[in-house]
């Protein structure tokens, strides 16, 4: 029987190589791989592709989550790092953490514009979740 093992989130970017810069530098990803137009980063066994397109309006309606354990941490780790203002959007930014119905979480926006939701699930989701 065929068994899904992963996926991959696919952010998007009119400059691949600056995007990746970001992650890689500033978040602490490592390298997989960059071409011209497309490219992947990794960190902790989770893998980000980069895919280059030519119109701005597509990151910017980029999402992707990522499921983390941890989330104090590594929103202290990259609070260092990055700027808090959310609100300018001419900037990388994060929100800070907040309380979703599945847990906690926040949101990191990348120079390319896309935006990244790191969230903990709560014990309740994450029971409910390993008994089905």
């Amino acid at each position: 029987m065929a068994v899904l093992v992963s996926g991959v989130p696919v952010l998007t970017a009119l400059d691949v190589s600056t995007t990746q810069k970001f992650w890689i530098e500033v978040l602490g990803f490592t390298e997989e791989f960059l071409t011209e137009d497309f490219g992947s980063v990794s960190r902790d066994g989770v893998e980000l592709f980069i895919c280059s397109v030519e119109d701005q309006v597509v990151p910017d309606n980029t999402q992707a989550w990522l499921r983390v354990r941890d989330i104090d941490a590594l929103h202290a780790e990259w609070s260092a790092r990055v700027s808090s203002d959310y609100a300018d959007a001419s900037h990388p930014a994060m929100t800070a953490i907040r309380e979703v119905p599945w847990g906690r979480e926040f949101g990191l926006r990348d120079p390319a514009g896309n935006l990244v939701h790191f969230s903990e699930l709560s014990e309740t989701a994450e029971t409910t979740r390993t008994v089905r």
